[in-house]
């Protein structure tokens, strides 16, 4: 989206285009959701829902890319960011609303959503401690005492995602082998010649445990399911930021207890201990639960490396510059080396 495409956008939003300040393209921000984004400047009192004096405001606009979310995911993650809000929670990114009063608007295809800039910086693996450990298990353990009304019990749909996924991925390896032998390029291969060389010998181990807890009865409840390191923003240390709620749907909050305390901390045992205990501070887990999350974790860092080879080799994805890809691809494999079928998965 161009600069004037950026700025009709916007008009939906403002009585008048002479209230925004400035526009400035940030590209994917480092994501690889397909989503495009924009820092604005704007005056405050020119915007529906922001009473008071002129003041600037700081805001960030979104362009979904064409393929998701789909309007009925996108009016769902909006109510439910409204529900946190609601509940006093500010570190998340509420959309404002446009003239008319929708949370979104459909232009040239896609839709897009505008709101607050939320500041600091997701450097927790830069500047790690306790402090700031426990303060991101309990950002989203507030999140998720906010959605937490009415939550039924029934099987987990990312469970038994993971079942039917670990069956698919077994099928691909000759393929997967095939494919990189082949190359795609230096840095690349050598990466996924690791993943491959480590992969493969958890996917057996792993299927049984999946299998037996698909069968149980979780409550089920707005689940992030995107949430990492770089998805947490930290002002000193406190959580000023919970980013990127894309992947929002209806599972089980253990995905994301799982999905946090694997980015952040990786398998570092005490550590993994601190912060589940900080999130049951404020959520009570069981050592159902725990060995549940080991589990989502265990098997998202299997699942995802060899995920990775399916769209860099056989989808052949356009996934932007190789850096960062490289980058994610190191943290895997060092996650691969040393993470076992969990920290207690099979007790």
């Amino acid at each position: 989206m161009s600069y004037d495409a950026a700025l009709a956008v916007l008009h939906y939003y403002f009585p008048s285009g002479h209230s925004v300040r400035k526009i400035e393209s940030i590209g994917n921000a480092g994501g690889w959701s397909g989503s495009r984004l924009w820092r604005i400047s704007a005056v405050g009192n020119a915007l529906r829902g922001v009473p008071g004096p002129t003041n600037d405001l700081d805001l960030c606009l979104r362009r979904w890319p064409r393929e998701h979310p789909t309007r009925e995911r996108l009016e769902f993650m909006h109510r439910t960011l409204e529900t946190v809000s609601a509940a006093g929670i500010a570190y998340i990114p509420v959309p404002l609303r446009t003239l008319t009063g929708k949370s979104y608007i459909e232009h040239a295809g896609h839709f897009s959503e505008l709101t607050r800039w939320l500041p600091g910086s997701a450097d927790f693996h830069a500047h790690p401690s306790r402090e700031r450990l426990r303060a991101a298990m309990q950002a989203l353990a507030r999140f998720h005492a906010a959605t937490a009304a009415n939550a039924p019990s029934a099987p987990a749909p990312a469970i038994a995602e993971r079942v039917h996924r670990t069956s698919e991925l077994r099928s691909l390896l000759d393929r997967l082998s095939a494919a990189v032998q082949a190359g795609l390029d230096a840095d690349l291969d050598a990466r996924a010649r690791r993943i491959l060389s480590l992969a493969p010998q958890h996917l057996s181990a792993l299927l049984p445990p999946l299998q037996f807890a698909a069968a149980q009865l979780l409550l089920l409840q707005p689940a992030i399911r995107d949430i990492h390191h770089d998805h947490v923003l930290f002002t000193g240390d406190e959580v000023t930021g919970l980013i990127d709620f894309g992947a929002l749907r209806i599972d089980t909050p253990l995905t994301d207890v799982a999905r946090l305390v694997g980015s952040l901390v990786g398998d570092d045992l005490p550590a993994r201990e601190f912060a589940l205990a900080a999130y049951a501070e404020l959520r009570p887990l069981s050592e159902a639960d725990r060995r549940l999350i080991d589990l989502l974790d265990y098997s998202g860092v299997v699942l995802g490396s060899l995920n990775w080879l399916v769209w860099l080799y056989l989808e052949r994805r356009d996934m932007g510059e190789t850096a960062p890809v490289i980058k994610r691809l190191d943290e895997i494999v060092g996650r691969l080396a040393v993470t076992k079928l969990g920290h207690g998965v099979l007790g």
